[in-house]
């Protein structure tokens, strides 16, 4: 009887999980979140006269930055993006009929932004921020439809993705979206200035800058309650910018504001991703949007502006190191190596190498991205007005883990007041990661 009993229960269960599964799969529990204007079609004076406020909005979402190949046409996709699952590309974006969204209706664009589906109940996968731009309002949407449509079509088709995704995998994007995918709103606090508010807006949602710096959990679903407290994108740390970590390295809102128009500050340079950012999207965006993010960014949870930290001052193990210790061999890989380009004191070259001196990236607790860059190295980048900083050669077949070890724990010590070393194992670790 009892037997019975309990493979009974044992059916029920694994019946309802079932059902439930199958519930899910299907998306009906995802209901529509686009505004009833969007059924209506827009007129060409209406869409003519939203493609300014649009082109903004695409700045800001730094839209082209990932669906435009580095030396390809503006929109047309083909950008990698790699996960653990496989490589996603970014798709065509241009209004063309056949490889684009040229065929997309006003309510085809709202539905992908606010909920992440395509034409044809087509779930999207979250390489595309919708997690993000659901936030953003239907008359933006108008906008960036506007714009979008109003760009070159570009007949170039979309690259296959690799790796689990080449199996018809999603529709169990469901499952993920369930768990994944809160109903976040617009953040507004009448008792905050309209510029926080519009960076609030901005940084929350198109612009997407909890992306890449806000941990994600073992599905790549973003931490929301550890919002813009650092990730990490291809083996780079991405740093905290809440307000505290921003003041912590130096910034103020003039500072952070010209490093986000020009990719360039006293507290270094932009790189790797970052570079995309400033260089396709906040250099390109209007003064006052950027320093409204640059405000949002740096107000506390008080509603003050946090206050500039100074620089870290040398430690003096860094400063004057005995002999024969680890802290002596780095400085001497520094002279040898590195000080020939970033200066004998870390002052840098002005359009040849960024300082090291007041550098931010040298003073966060993980020293991961500096092991990154003194390996792999940086290309040349150019930066607004025509500056630029020169390619740096990688390391990793030149100097071997101990010297880097050293190496990276020196300039720390030095420019970055950490006083942890870093390991041979930290550099190892990262070296399998070499390009």
């Amino acid at each position: 009887m009892k037997n019975t009993i309990m493979r009974n229960w044992i059916v029920a269960i694994v019946v309802i999980a079932v059902v439930a599964a199958l519930v899910v799969l299907s998306g009906l529990f995802r209901t529509s979140s686009v505004a009833p204007q969007a059924q209506q079609t827009l007129s060409p004076e209406r869409m003519q006269t939203l493609i300014p406020r649009g082109r903004e909005l695409a700045l800001a979402g730094d839209c082209f930055g990932c669906h435009s190949m580095p030396q390809g046409p503006m929109g047309a996709g083909g950008l990698a993006i790699a996960t653990p699952f496989g490589t996603l590309y970014s798709t065509n974006i241009t209004p063309d009929k056949q490889y684009g969204i040229g065929n997309y209706t006003r309510a085809d664009f709202h539905r992908v932004m606010r909920d992440g589906i395509a034409p044809g109940e087509r779930n999207l996968y979250p390489a595309m921020p919708f997690v993000f731009s659901h936030i953003t309002t239907p008359d933006d949407i108008d906008a960036l439809y506007a714009y979008n449509m109003s760009i070159p079509a570009m007949p170039i088709a979309n690259k296959s993705n690799t790796g689990v995704f080449v199996l018809p995998v999603r529709p169990f994007m469901d499952f993920w979206t369930l768990l994944n995918f809160p109903d976040r709103k617009v953040l507004r606090n009448d008792q905050r200035s309209a510029e926080w508010n519009r960076g609030a807006y901005l940084v929350e949602g198109l612009a997407h800058c909890g992306s890449c710096h806000s941990p994600r959990n073992f599905m790549m679903g973003v931490e929301f309650s550890r919002s813009l407290q650092g990730g990490e994108v291809d083996g780079v740390v991405v740093p905290d910018i809440t307000a505290a970590a921003l003041a912590k390295r130096g910034f103020d809102v003039p500072t952070l504001s010209t490093y986000l128009a020009t990719g360039m500050a006293p507290q270094g340079t932009s790189f790797d991703s970052m570079y995309t950012v400033t260089h396709f999207s906040t250099s390109a965006m209007e003064p006052e949007d950027v320093k409204a993010v640059a405000i949002y960014l740096l107000t506390g949870k008080d509603g003050k502006l946090a206050l500039p930290a100074a620089s870290p001052v040398p430690l003096p193990q860094a400063a004057v190191p005995k002999n024969g210790t680890p802290m002596a061999a780095g400085r001497l890989a520094y002279m040898a190596s590195c000080a020939g380009c970033h200066g004998m004191e870390g002052e840098g070259i002005p359009n040849v190498s960024p300082a090291m001196k007041g550098n931010a990236a040298l003073a966060m607790d993980n020293p991961q991205t500096i092991i990154n860059v003194v390996l792999n190295g940086t290309p040349t980048q150019i930066f607004k007005n025509g500056e630029r900083m020169y390619a740096m050669p990688p390391f990793a077949h030149r100097l071997n883990a101990p010297e880097v070890a050293d190496l990276v724990t020196w300039i720390r010590a030095e420019w970055g007041g950490q006083t942890v070393p870093v390991t041979v194992e930290q550099v190892s670790a990262q070296e399998t990661a070499v390009k």
